[in-house]
């Protein structure tokens, strides 16, 4: 299970969230990504979710494993989506039950939100996405809890280097996915869940 997050909208956490579940689906045959922040549906092309999320059962009072399965939204024949839903609030014990209802191959898009501890500790992975950003950098050294690691998206014209971003989050860069044309054109174009860029795949494969 995998968490991925940011300190700043517009870093690219949600493309990368959603083409690593891509890769985890092929590699594995099946694969789900849960959708905090809810782009996820947007960014693989899917038609705007209109029923009840991840967030929605969260805040309920009765977090059925069961419920939560049913709201499992097919991407493709093998990665499936939970949408965000409507709801706002939810409390870090319903958190730990989400843990035990996902399955193992699971990439949990939390956006701007910061994981907690309960999360942190059960997932493989706790990677903050980054580009190489002043005002990225700043956000980040702020945070009270640093990442397991950190994924930054490179950018042609940035001085900043992975040493650098290392030194001011605190945790170690573990990869480095490239900007594109190639990935703006599918996600524009909704086809990144049948066409994933080449390069993408294999910076991505690198990580797993």
């Amino acid at each position: 299970m995998f968490a991925c997050w940011t300190v700043k909208g517009g870093s690219g956490s949600t493309v990368f969230a959603s083409a690593l579940a891509l890769t985890l689906a092929k590699q594995h045959g099946r694969a789900c990504i849960v959708d905090f922040g809810g782009d996820v549906p947007s960014v693989l092309g899917m038609a705007e979710p209109v029923n009840r999320g991840v967030r929605d059962w969260l805040a309920s009072t009765h977090r059925d494993p069961r419920d939560y399965a049913g709201l499992q939204l097919r991407a493709t024949a093998e990665l499936c989506v939970i949408p965000a839903g409507n709801a706002v609030a939810f409390s870090e014990d319903a958190l730990r039950d989400l843990i035990d209802a996902a399955e193992p191959n699971t990439v949990l898009d939390f956006g701007t939100l910061q994981p907690p501890e309960s999360i942190r500790e059960a997932v493989r992975a706790d990677w903050l996405v980054i580009r190489p950003c002043y005002l990225a950098l700043r956000r980040a050294a702020r945070l009270r809890v640093r990442p397991k690691g950190v994924v930054v998206v490179r950018e042609n014209g940035r001085s900043l280097t992975p040493r650098d971003i290392e030194s001011v989050v605190g945790a170690p860069v573990v990869g480095e996915i490239s900007v594109s044309d190639g990935v703006a054109r599918s996600v524009d174009a909704g086809l990144l869940a049948t066409r994933l860029p080449k390069q993408l795949a294999e910076e991505l494969a690198v990580l797993l």
